[in-house]
């Protein structure tokens, strides 16, 4: 990516909603994944940044697995575990891969409260799905 390229990126994430996102997901492309990492690990509440990633059921592979590592360095700490709600509404999406990666998160999350999402998963027209709920509610009990 050219230097000019890079501080548009900048500055148009720092200048509105889904920015920062969007630099994100670029990065990512790219296998900019310790970027991402830096960047998180400077601002965890970037960490929420990363939900419109997760969100996107059309989010290519690299991009998916990168931000994937990302949420996995924060398990069971607290910039994952404010995203719980956030994660929880995701868990309801209408796209299976979306409902499943949700659930992957909210296990990883160990918070008490993704239970009350993961739980309704059980029962999900997907198999991969109703799998990824039973291990993720199995992970917040260990």
């Amino acid at each position: 990516m050219k230097i000019l390229d890079e501080l548009k990126l900048r500055v148009r994430a720092a200048s509105g909603p889904g920015g920062m996102a969007d630099y994100f997901h670029i990065l990512l492309m790219e296998g900019g994944l310790k970027q991402v990492i830096g960047i998180v690990d400077a601002h965890p509440a970037l960490l929420a940044e990363l939900l419109p990633i997760v969100g996107n059921p059309d989010a290519s592979m690299n991009v998916s697995l990168g931000a994937s590592a990302v949420f996995e360095r924060y398990a069971g700490q607290e910039p994952l575990r404010v995203l719980v709600p956030k994660l929880g509404k995701l868990a309801e999406h209408a796209d299976a891969r979306v409902r499943a990666d949700a659930c992957h998160y909210l296990g990883l999350s160990r918070s008490p409260l993704a239970r009350a999402f993961l739980t309704p998963r059980l029962s999900d027209d997907s198999a991969e799905v109703r799998e990824i709920a039973g291990d993720s509610l199995a992970e917040l009990e260990e």
